[in-house]
């Protein structure tokens, strides 16, 4: 599962006025983004003691932890998320994400999709996790 973090030594741009935190590199997607495009961004929330059913779909989806404990599971592979962890969700793996405890997890999610002109990109396809 691929988690990176935003707790990492700075970039220092634009003549020092800015420290950026690259989570993702420059570059260091293009390859398997390529042909892709920007679906939507957004946060979502999810209640404790609920989870978001798995699914899948044909993006690259990117979930940024804002708020509370979860467990993401991707495939066969689950891990403990936590505020400042970015997951990243490759074309249709089957994942779901559960908030741990009593409390909701919040996140910012964003996606580069590859549906044609005109796909909905609304419904994701209901699918079973492995094991």
């Amino acid at each position: 599962m691929d988690v990176m973090n935003s707790k990492i030594e700075p970039t220092i741009e634009h003549g020092g006025s800015c420290k950026t935190y690259f989570m993702v590199p420059k570059e260091a997607m293009r390859a398997v983004t390529e042909g892709s495009y920007l679906e939507y961004v957004s946060e979502f929330e999810i209640a404790a003691h609920t989870h978001l059913e798995p699914h899948r779909h044909n993006t690259h989806e990117y979930y940024y932890m804002l708020k509370g404990k979860a467990l993401m599971q991707i495939e066969n592979e689950k891990r403990e998320v936590v505020p400042g962890d970015l997951v990243y969700i490759p074309p249709n793996a089957v994942h779901s994400i559960s908030p741990i405890g009593d409390e909701p997890m919040r996140a910012l999610a964003f996606a580069a999709s590859f549906l044609p002109p005109g796909g909905a990109g609304t419904e994701a396809e209901k699918a079973d996790l492995p094991g």
